[in-house]
């Protein structure tokens, strides 16, 4: 669960990075960047309730 919740953690970092990068966001279709706040969202749920799971498990 740790190396998973290390992945994820990396993946949102890379998805941050992404959105915060005015000119991505200016040229993407919106469509584009919609799925990209998706992606964080997932990535920011999956993050908690691995966190939360590991709490329980201590």
């Amino acid at each position: 669960m740790e190396k998973d919740l290390a992945y994820q953690k990396n993946f949102l970092q890379s998805v941050q990075k992404k959105l915060s990068n005015e000119r991505f966001v200016q040229s993407a279709k919106p469509e584009v960047v919609e799925m990209e706040r998706k992606k964080q969202a997932d990535a920011e749920a999956r993050i908690k309730t691995l966190e939360e799971s590991l709490q329980n498990l201590t």
